[in-house]
C-alpha cells in the first residue's frame, strides 16, 4: 500500500504537490497551501487559500532535553492604513486556538490542470495539538505570527523507563526472558576474554 494515490509517482513525471494545512477554530476550520499564492478546490469542494508568506518548521525530535515542538508562520508587512492583524489576533486570545487540532495534507498534482480540476483528494498525513501563539514587530511595520503545535514525539519525554531486566522484558512485550537473569550487572572483569 503506497501513501500516494494510484498513478501519482512521486519519482516520475509529476508537475506538482501542494502542502495544506486546516486550523480548527470555534468559527469553523481554516484551509491553507502553505508557500504558494492562490485559491485551490479540492475534490470536495473545500476552498484552500494560499500565500507565499506562510511557512512550517520542521518538527525537530526531543534531543538535549529541548522539548520537541514546530510552527506555522507567517510574516507579512502592516499596511498602515488596514487593521492590525496581530491585535485582531490577541483579541480572539490563545483559547480561540490552543487544544484544538492543526492537520496537515499534501495534494498531488500530475498535472498543471489538477490545479483547477484535482483528480485525487488531499492526504492527510500529520494531526497536531495548538498550543502557543507569538508575535514579534522588526522595525516600523515589518510583523510576524507564529501559531506553535506539539511535535510527532511530545509524549516521549513522559515515557516511563523499561529497565532490561526479566521483569522489564515481561512489560514491553508481555511475556517472561528467563535468559535475563543470568545477565551481568556490572562492567567488573577479571580477566579480558580478548588480549
Amino acid at each position: 500500500m503506497s501513501f500516494f494515490p494510484s498513478g501519482y509517482g512521486p519519482s516520475g513525471d509529476v508537475f506538482a504537490a501542494l502542502d495544506l494545512c486546516e486550523i480548527d477554530t470555534p468559527d469553523g476550520r481554516m484551509r491553507f497551501i502553505i508557500g504558494t499564492d492562490g485559491v485551490f478546490r479540492d475534490t470536495e469542494g473545500r476552498v484552500w487559500y494560499g500565500t507565499q508568506l506562510a511557512s512550517v518548521s520542521s518538527l525537530a525530535s526531543a534531543l538535549d532535553g529541548q522539548a520537541p515542538e514546530g510552527s506555522l508562520n507567517l510574516a507579512y508587512f502592516q499596511d498602515p492604513n488596514a487593521p492590525d492583524l496581530i491585535a485582531q489576533i490577541k483579541e480572539l486570545g490563545l483559547d480561540y486556538i490552543k487544544g484544538r487540532s492543526i492537520t496537515f495534507y499534501v495534494q498531488p498534482l500530475n498535472s498543471f490542470s489538477e490545479f483547477y480540476a484535482p483528480q485525487t483528494p488531499p492526504i492527510r498525513w500529520m494531526e497536531r495539538v495548538m498550543r502557543t501563539l507569538v508575535f514579534t514587530a522588526n522595525g516600523a511595520q515589518d510583523r510576524s505570527a507564529s501559531l506553535g503545535f506539539e511535535a510527532w514525539s511530545e509524549n516521549r519525554r513522559g515515557a516511563g523507563r523499561v529497565v532490561l531486566n526479566t521483569r522489564g522484558h515481561a512489560k514491553m512485550i508481555g511475556a517472561d526472558n528467563p535468559s535475563l537473569e543470568f545477565m551481568p550487572t556490572s562492567d567488573f572483569e577479571e580477566q579480558k576474554l580478548f588480549g
